[in-house]
Order: structure tokens, then sequence, then C-alpha cells
């Protein structure tokens, strides 16, 4: 799978604010993460905003909605907008989380973690394989941040995750904040949960910085990446085929000149590492 995808380098996860300097300084990014949902519902509008940041860049989608762990109906509205965002031609591979964001018919909205346990695998698995039979384009699955221990886990995060992969024969998305804030709010080394993933299947990497809240660090994307991050990417970089490495922040944003800056550290590493096409 890894090997078919084109190679896009460093690039950011699009926001309305970013509007301006990237347009001044187009530059500086390789390629853009576009979030569906700030698309949907994808009028004509919309077509013609995703129209012209891809002219400009390389996209790949990144959605919120798709719940691949939800044992229940889809949201056809939602998948349907979806499906034709990603018809238009717009995105070289696209992502979700392994979480649930839907209980029944009913939204959660929020990022919910799926216990680690065999029937929350086969439902991860079946969900994600019909997906795969429907897109247009590669899908890949990210681990994510959660902050209290789910008491039906039966396994390991990492094993958890891996058997995802494999079972669904589909790529991987590693967040390195969320490991990181994993690792540290539950007491795991993220080197070795790095060195349990089936990282022939790593196909993009999110950069990002979190806060610290009544003890335990937060994946708010406000800040850039600290420097436990950095060691993470340095260590993963040289063992997995990555495609794309992409920074992501939601608010309190820098000027774009120190947003360049991780960039131009991200791509470095890659270029010191031998990544292709760095």
């Amino acid at each position: 799978m890894t090997s078919s995808l084109p190679y896009l380098g460093v690039g950011l996860s699009y926001r309305w604010e970013l509007n301006a300097p990237l347009l001044q300084d187009p530059a500086a990014v390789d390629w853009l993460e576009v979030t569906p949902e700030h698309f949907l519902p994808f009028t004509k509008d919309a077509e013609r905003r995703l129209e012209l940041l891809k002219r400009r860049f390389p996209l790949v989608g990144h959605s919120l909605e798709l719940s691949v762990g939800s044992d229940g109906p889809d949201d056809g509205d939602y998948r349907a907008g979806l499906l034709r965002l990603l018809h238009s031609g717009a995105c070289r591979w696209h992502g979700d989380h392994l979480c649930f964001t839907r209980v029944g018919d009913m939204p959660i909205r929020a990022l919910t973690p799926i216990p680690f346990h065999e029937e929350a695998l086969t439902t991860a698995v079946r969900n994600i394989k019909r997906l795969q039979g429907e897109l247009p384009v590669p899908f890949i699955v990210e681990n994510i941040t959660y902050y209290f221990h789910n008491p039906l886990t039966a396994m390991p995060e990492a094993e958890f995750l891996q058997k995802v992969l494999t079972g669904a024969d589909c790529g991987l998305l590693l967040d390195l904040h969320n490991l990181l804030a994993n690792a540290i709010n539950h007491g795991y080394d993220p080197y070795r949960f790095i060195d349990q993933l089936p990282l022939e299947r790593l196909v993009q990497i999110h950069l990002a910085g979190g806060i610290y809240s009544d003890g335990l660090l937060l994946d708010s994307h406000t800040r850039c990446s600290p420097q436990q991050v950095w060691s993470l990417l340095e260590y993963v970089a040289p063992r997995c085929p990555v495609r794309g490495v992409n920074f992501e922040m939601d608010g309190e944003f820098p000027p774009f000149s120190r947003l360049r800056e991780e960039l131009s550290r991200a791509r470095a590493i890659l270029q010191r590492c031998g990544a292709r096409g760095a």
C-alpha cells in the first residue's frame, strides 16, 4: 500500500487562520491536510474553495466523524458528502481516528476511545474494510489520545492497533503527540510502543503540541512540538516508509515564521534519515 503512494514531504493541517500566510509563503509548505468537515455540506462554494487549495498544494483528507469503532448505523448524509468530496479527486489518501464518535444514531462530537478487546477489534476491522471498499483513495487510521483506563480493555493499546492494521489491511497515521501524551499519562515507554507496530504500514505522521492540566498532558493542538515529539520523529522516521509528515495546530497560532521553523526542522529530519523524495 505505502509504496504506491506519492511522497509528499512536510505539510500543515489546513485551518482558516492560515489562509493569508499560505498565500504569501506557499513554498514553506509541501502539502496540506484538509478536514472534510470544514467543507461539508459539499456545496458549489465548498467545492470551489477546495479546488483553490488543490491548485496550490497536494492535499490529504483527515476526517473526524467516520466513527470506525461504532457498532451501529452510519450517518448516511455525512458519508455521502464525504464520498462526493473524495470523488472530486482532491486528496491523495484519507484518514480518520481509531475511535467512535457516535452511539447508535446519536452523535457524541468527541473522539471517544475504543476499549481494547476482541469485540471492538472485530467491529473496527469490519468498518474499515467496508470503508476501503467505498472510498476512492487509500484509507489510514490514527491512534488517539485517551485520558482514562477503560475497565473493558483486555489487551495493550499497541497490540490492539497492530491487530486492527493487519486485520483490516490498512495504513497507519501515527500521531506522535498522542503517543507521547498516552505514554506520559498512562506510564508506558513510547519507543517500545513504536517497536510493536507494523511500521511498514506507516503512511503519515502527525506532529503537535499540548498543555498540562491537573497532572495530565492534553492534546490541545495549541503549542509547537515539544522536544520529546522531535525525539520520537528521529526514532521512527528511519524505520518506516512515511509518505508525509504534518504539523497540527487548532488555536493560539504563533507567527507563521515559527510554524515555518517547525516544518524546516521536520524536513531536515526526513532528509537525514533518507526518506524517499526528501
